[in-house]
């Protein structure tokens, strides 16, 4: 299970001191779509001109759902992607898929995305997940910024879980058929626009993504990066490049070129 904060709850209304600050006092929900929380009915009031774009399509979810909110089934999805980031043969299976897309269009941002057209869908997958055979325990530390990001000493416990299943239908069904990777088209997606600068050309880590078909046209996605060693690892600084003077015998003025160290090597390609 990923770590969980003490409440996901918070003022909906843009106009409140408590707007998206976790709230751990209990807030009124909205009676129909059962997902966005208010202060007060002032606050409900304030929002409405703008929830209600949304208020139809998140009651028409839960009511599809057995009244599971958009908010639950988000948190369901990321319960998700750090299952998926648990099992490590599998991620290597992603970053492999991903890195050969990627050289083959350097220029297109992507991502992998996992597609779910219900929530049974998404419990399934969760399911299988969930029940993989633990192999081991491994500290997470997530990039700076991120909803995993903890401070030096916060242990957080990721278990590894192997995902050669005796099924392996089982498997390709419920997590590998909802795969794709998926293009950033321009305009669209302006969180995703934001993580994909962070990640820029790097190989070792990538967007990862959960999506839920809601009612209508509607979707709604959780976010997060996987990465290639489990953790998150800052680029490593490139040593300052000192020229080395040769002294050739042939020539007396010195030749520059040769880089200080204790042996040259040539890349071929």
């Amino acid at each position: 299970m990923p770590p969980t904060p003490i409440s996901l709850r918070s003022c909906n209304n843009p106009d409140c001191r408590d707007f998206s600050k976790a709230n751990r006092e209990s807030l009124l929900k909205c009676g129909r779509c059962k997902t966005a929380t208010y202060c007060d009915k002032d606050c409900q009031r304030a929002h409405w001109p703008i929830h209600k774009q949304f208020c139809k399509v998140w009651q028409t979810t839960a009511r599809d759902n057995d009244g599971t909110g958009v908010r639950d089934i988000k948190k369901k999805m990321g319960e998700f992607l750090w299952l998926v980031r648990s099992v490590p043969d599998f991620t290597a299976e992603i970053f492999k898929v991903f890195i050969g897309f990627k050289r083959e269009d350097p220029t297109s941002e992507a991502i992998i995305e996992f597609i779910f057209g219900t929530l049974a869908e998404l419990d399934e997958a969760i399911r299988v997940l969930s029940t993989l055979p633990e192999i081991g325990r491994h500290v997470f530390h997530g990039m700076p910024g991120t909803p995993e990001y903890t401070d030096e000493g916060t242990r957080i416990t990721l278990r590894k879980r192997l995902a050669k299943v005796k099924d392996r239908r089982v498997f390709e069904n419920a997590i590998k058929k909802t795969m794709s990777c998926t293009r950033c088209e321009p305009g669209t997606r302006p969180n995703l626009i934001n993580l994909l600068g962070l990640v820029g050309s790097r190989e070792d880590m990538l967007v990862i993504c959960a999506t839920m078909r809601l009612a209508s046209t509607y979707s709604t996605h959780s976010y997060d990066f996987l990465y290639k060693d489990l953790d998150w690892c800052p680029e490593p600084e490139k040593p300052p490049m000192d020229r080395l003077t040769i002294e050739d015998s042939s020539d007396s003025s010195p030749k520059q070129g040769l880089l200080h160290g204790t042996m040259v090597d040539f890349a071929v390609d």
